[in-house]
C-alpha cells in the first residue's frame, strides 16, 4: 500500500493544480499496475475532494495520529505531519521552497524521510534551503497524462487559437497577459484568446475572475477539471502561454499542451525549461512585448507537425515518472 498523505489546510480539489493533477496521474498508473495507493485526508471527512476524483481512493482520518497506523509506504505531500510511521517515509515537494523563517520547520519535515523534489531546478534549490547534499534529492519528474498524446486535434481555423490555462493568480502571469492584450498587435484579428477561469478556490482567484467577467478581448471559460477536459481544450489550441513572474517548480502544463500538439510560450523561470519536448519557446518574465514576440516566432513556425508531436510525446511519460518514484521509495511490486 502507498499513501499520499494530503497537506493540511485545503482538500486535494481538481482544477487548482498541478499537486493534484501529478499525485492523480500517479496513482491512476499505480492502480494500473495493481499496485494498492490511496490519497489519505486529515480532518475533512467526506468533504476531502473525493467527489473531484471518483476513479480514486480516498481515505479519511479523524486527526494525524492515525497516520502512524498506515501500513505501507506513506509520501507526504508538500508538509508532513510530526507523527511516527510503520516504515521509512517520503515527502514529495511540489511547491518552491518557502521563506526563511518556515526554514526550520521543512527541516523537520524531512527529518528520516526521503525527499523527492519534480525538476532538477527545485531539487538544487530545495537541498539550499534545507541545507542537506544535493545527492539527497531524489528528482521525480511529472509527466502528462496518455490521453494527452492520444487526443485528436481539431482542425485549424483562420486565427490564431492562444490559451491561458493556469490559476487566476499574479504569480501566473495574469497581469502580464492583459497587459500584452491591449498591446495593439494583439487587438487585430489574427488571435482568438481564452482564459481558463482556473483557481477559484483561492479568494484572489474569485476577485480577478470578477474583474474580467465582462472582458471585451478574451473569451473566459470555467476550469477543466478533468484529464479528458483539459486535453481537449488544448487540442483545440495553437498556443499555450505560461507567463509565470515567480519561478516554477516545473511546469507540468507544459508538457500536457505539448503532448497535445499545442506550442508553448512560457517564461524563462524556475523549472519549465526542463519542459522542452521540442515545442517550447521561452521568453523574458514580467514583459508582455516578449509574449507577443513569442507568440510570433510560434506562428511563424506554423502547426505543429504529426512527426514534432510524435518527438514530444516520447518525453515526460506517466510510466517513466511511476518507475522513478517506485524506485525511489524502493517499493517492491511483488509484496
Amino acid at each position: 500500500m502507498i499513501s499520499f498523505v494530503w497537506p493540511p489546510g485545503a482538500p486535494m480539489l481538481a482544477g487548482t493544480g498541478g499537486s493534484e493533477t501529478y499525485t492523480a496521474g500517479q496513482i491512476r498508473e499505480l492502480l494500473r499496475r495493481g499496485i494498492d495507493v490511496q490519497v489519505v485526508t486529515i480532518g475533512h471527512g467526506l468533504k476531502d475532494g473525493r467527489q473531484d476524483f471518483r476513479d480514486i481512493p480516498f481515505l479519511s482520518l479523524p486527526n494525524a495520529e492515525a497516520i502512524s497506523g498506515l501500513p505501507g509506504t506513506v509520501i507526504f505531500v508538500n508538509e508532513a505531519y510530526p507523527v511516527p510511521t510503520k516504515n521509512k517515509a517520503a515527502i514529495i515537494f511540489h511547491c518552491p521552497v518557502s521563506g526563511a523563517t518556515d526554514r526550520e520547520k521543512y527541516k523537520r519535515f524531512v527529518m528520516g524521510k526521503t525527499i523527492i523534489a519534480t525538476s532538477v531546478y527545485s531539487g538544487q534549490n530545495w537541498a539550499l534551503y534545507l541545507d542537506v547534499p544535493y545527492s539527497k534529492i531524489n528528482v521525480v519528474l511529472p509527466f502528462a497524462d496518455p490521453v494527452f498524446s492520444n487526443v485528436k486535434r481539431s482542425k485549424p481555423t483562420k486565427k490564431t487559437r492562444i490559451v491561458f490555462a493556469g490559476r487566476l493568480h499574479p504569480e501566473k502571469g495574469i497581469y502580464t497577459l492583459l497587459e500584452m492584450m491591449h498591446q495593439p498587435e494583439m487587438r487585430r484579428n489574427g488571435f482568438s484568446t481564452t482564459i481558463v477561469a482556473a483557481g477559484l478556490h483561492a479568494e484572489v482567484g474569485r476577485e480577478i475572475a470578477r474583474m474580467l467577467k465582462d472582458y471585451p478581448y478574451a473569451k473566459m471559460i470555467p476550469a477543466q477539471k478533468t484529464v479528458a477536459a483539459m486535453s481537449q481544450l488544448l487540442a483545440s489550441s495553437d498556443i499555450l502561454l505560461m507567463p509565470s513572474v515567480v519561478a516554477e517548480s516545473f511546469g507540468m502544463l507544459s508538457v500536457e499542451a505539448q503532448h497535445a500538439g499545442c506550442r508553448v510560450i512560457a517564461s524563462n523561470v524556475g523549472g519549465v525549461p526542463e519542459t522542452n519536448c521540442g515545442l517550447l519557446t521561452l521568453v523574458a518574465p514580467r514583459s508582455p512585448l516578449a509574449l507577443i514576440k513569442g507568440i510570433k516566432q510560434a506562428v511563424a513556425l506554423g502547426a505543429v507537425t504529426k512527426k514534432e508531436r510524435d518527438d514530444a510525446v516520447d518525453n515526460f511519460t506517466l510510466g517513466e515518472s511511476v518507475d522513478d518514484l517506485l524506485q525511489v521509495i524502493h517499493y517492491q511490486t511483488s509484496s
